[in-house]
């Protein structure tokens, strides 16, 4: 029993060496300096990129990739005296894969796009434009301008701060600990909304799945939370709830619940259905807070 033992463990780990040196000799890879920009363009096929602060003004370039046929890929960087472009060329129908990694300092630009590539920020200060079909894409730790939009992927913003604009055709978009002004939208995914400070007014809304906001302060300033087939959730988490809230949900089919008595309540037409629409003050007529819903449940909680 010890020899099969012994012969067992062997053998896997030759297996372990010769899979990892297999896949050290597969992979190329390429690494350059350039000095700093005011912009970086980035397009990839299906290239994942991955963007980090660095500790001087220059940009450091790693591009790491492995494709059959060996040819068929090429990564290309072209740089002018303000803007530096990173690309992808395949010659053929090939198969593999490509990751980037780009070092930058604070205050650089930065525009990426892909076919299938994930896309993540770390620990940056910029203005970001990012589109991408299937990828991911993930902003941590950063503060500026952010212009972001994956057709199937998903969307995190996780601690940063800034004016927000990111959208998701089937994915979720989720942020966490985040910090201004919101236009956040999914077409069938869920919006996830935790522990935000709302600072300008803001929209959070989902078509056919939930959007679900909780907020880490109470709001000083106008904003919406709304869904057509899902729930639409504003939650204060404690926190004391003040100003103008309007609910709007369909007659038949929709739901309506706050945790304090109505001040109005009325039947309009909307895109020729009947909507319920309630209002409840709090304290203060401002800000002037909308939830609303088709089918789906309109929700303030405490």
């Amino acid at each position: 029993m010890r020899t099969r033992i012994s012969i067992t463990v062997y053998v896997a780990t030759a297996l372990i060496i010769l899979f990892a040196v297999s896949q050290a000799t597969a992979d190329e890879q390429v690494t350059k300096s350039f000095p700093k920009k005011d912009r970086i363009v980035i397009e990839t096929v299906s290239g994942n990129c991955l963007i980090m602060k660095g500790e001087s003004d220059k940009i450091d370039v790693e591009v790491v990739y492995d494709y059959d046929p060996e040819d068929s890929y090429e990564p290309r960087m072209k740089e002018s005296t303000s803007t530096l472009r990173l690309s992808e060329k395949m010659y053929e129908s090939n198969s593999g894969s490509s990751s980037w990694t780009v070092t930058v300092p604070d205050d650089v630009d930065v525009d990426f796009s892909s076919a299938s590539g994930s896309f993540t920020v770390q620990d940056l200060k910029g203005e970001f434009s990012v589109s991408t079909a299937s990828g991911d894409v993930e902003l941590e730790d950063c503060s500026g301008q952010f212009k972001l939009s994956s057709a199937s992927g998903h969307v995190f913003l996780i601690n940063c701060q800034g004016d927000f604009d990111a959208s998701s055709a089937s994915g979720d978009v989720k942020a966490e600990d985040c910090e201004g002004r919101f236009e956040l939208s999914s077409a069938s995914g869920d919006v996830d909304v935790r522990k935000v400070t709302v600072s300008e007014e803001s929209n959070f809304s989902s078509a056919s799945g939930d959007a679900y906001v909780i907020v880490a302060a109470t709001p000083q300033v106008d904003f919406e939370v709304s869904s057509a087939s899902g729930s639409a959730t504003l939650d204060y988490d404690g926190n004391p709830i003040k100003g103008q809230f309007e609910f709007r949900a369909k007659t038949h089919g929709g739901d309506i619940e706050c945790p304090f008595a109505f001040d109005t309540e009325k039947t309009i037409r909307r895109h020729g259905e009947k909507y319920l629409v309630k209002t409840a003050t709090k304290d203060t007529d401002t800000p002037q807070i909308s939830i609303g819903t088709s089918s789906g449940r309109a929700e303030l909680r405490k």
